[in-house]
């Protein structure tokens, strides 16, 4: 018991503070890189900033993680900490396999924030990218009851897998409009799904999972109170919540298609819950384009937290309040778990919650609007 609860405390502890102290370590030499270089955001009709502010942020995540996950492997095998080898073998595979895509769309994403990437290209290397998981034998094989389905044979797993791969992706990419938000609804993700994972001991889950949100924690504070004018404000860009959406995805794919052998058979609904609120914005936003008669894959400013931003309230509380209705839908999910409410009826009550939500945003809009022209 004892060895477990070191183990519990190291690969938490240890990964989390190492990937915040080299968070803080290297983003002020990219603050100072992307001045020196020119390498801005520059502001335009649906950007939210007015001033050419930082956007390679995002490019310290997958190195420090690396670093991170490295490190403390390293010294768990030197240090001959215990570990059950039983399936470990597997279990790196998959973990390769991920960074081989965060690679991937850390590519991606540099070259889009430096000169930009057309969205069918980048929607073909997150389906590359999301094939890698049904490569190595993880993919979603039971819906635990949600639509009142069970295990799903794999014709319908894996296809599901690689959309909810590339789904969550886009969400995070697509919810990265007000500063920290996408870290933060991802802090909420990372929080929740380690979390889990402590619960069951899963030490190198607990180590990628920390060590991201290590990194996320200096980010945000340069993200949300770093100044334009004193040159320490920095956006992720596509290089961030591309690999962030992508490692969330990951995440929450292991534990679904690990249910009833290493989580909980709940996990995928607990694990969807901490994403619902980016993804079903991209369905309203997406449905709106649609009836609108406009391309669905082209950007404008109806997502969610511009919706808030029309209420009048300032973006830092837009952000604050996003962030907290997704904690609150995680919250409701396990709530409902643990009074063994069935996984469609959670899912109804998720959806229950964002229309009222989407319906509140929608009326203070129109008294802000109409408060404007009395």
């Amino acid at each position: 018991m004892m060895d477990d609860m070191m183990m519990r405390l190291y690969s938490v502890v240890v990964p989390f503070f190492l990937s915040a102290v080299l968070g803080w370590l290297f983003i002020p030499r990219v603050l100072i890189l992307s001045h020196r270089k020119r390498l801005f955001d520059i502001p335009d009709e649906r950007k939210m900033h007015n001033m050419p502010i930082p956007r390679l942020g995002g490019i310290t995540f997958l190195p420090i993680l690396l670093i991170c996950v490295c490190m403390v492997f390293g010294i768990w095998v030197m240090m001959d900490m215990s570990y059950d080898l039983r399936g470990f073998h597997l279990l790196l595979v998959r973990f390769i396999l991920l960074f081989v895509g965060m690679m991937m769309l850390f590519l991606v994403g540099v070259v889009d924030d430096l000169i930009g990437v057309s969205y069918q290209a980048k929607f073909m290397v997150q389906i590359v990218c999301a094939v890698l998981f049904p490569l190595s034998g993880l993919w979603i094989h039971d819906l635990t009851g949600l639509f009142w389905l069970g295990e799903i044979p794999a014709w319908l797993g894996i296809p599901l897998t690689v959309f909810v791969v590339v789904y969550v992706t886009n969400a995070i990419n697509l919810i990265d409009g007000v500063d920290g938000l996408a870290a933060g609804i991802c802090f909420v993700a990372l929080l929740t799904l380690g979390l889990a994972a402590m619960m069951r001991s899963q030490y190198l889950f607990m180590v990628v999972a920390f060590g991201m949100l290590g990194i996320l924690l200096p980010f945000w504070l340069f993200n949300v109170y770093g100044n334009v004018q004193r040159g320490n404000k920095i956006f992720m860009g596509d290089t961030g919540s591309l690999t962030l959406g992508y490692l969330v995805s990951f995440l929450l794919i292991y534990m679904a298609g690990e249910a009833d052998i290493l989580f909980p058979r709940e996990m995928l609904v607990i694990g969807l819950s901490t994403m619902l609120i980016p993804m079903f914005d991209i369905v309203r936003v997406v449905m709106a384009r649609i009836r609108n008669h406009r391309n669905p894959f082209l950007p404008d400013k109806n997502h969610i937290h511009h919706k808030i931003l029309r209420t009048g309230i300032g973006p830092r509380l837009t952000m604050l309040i996003l962030i907290l209705a997704s904690l609150t839908m995680v919250l409701i999910t396990i709530w409902a778990v643990w009074v063994r409410i069935s996984a469609t009826w959670i899912f109804f009550i998720d959806v229950g919650f964002w229309l009222a939500f989407d319906y509140t945003v929608n009326y203070f809009i129109y008294r802000n609007h109409r408060q404007r022209y009395e």
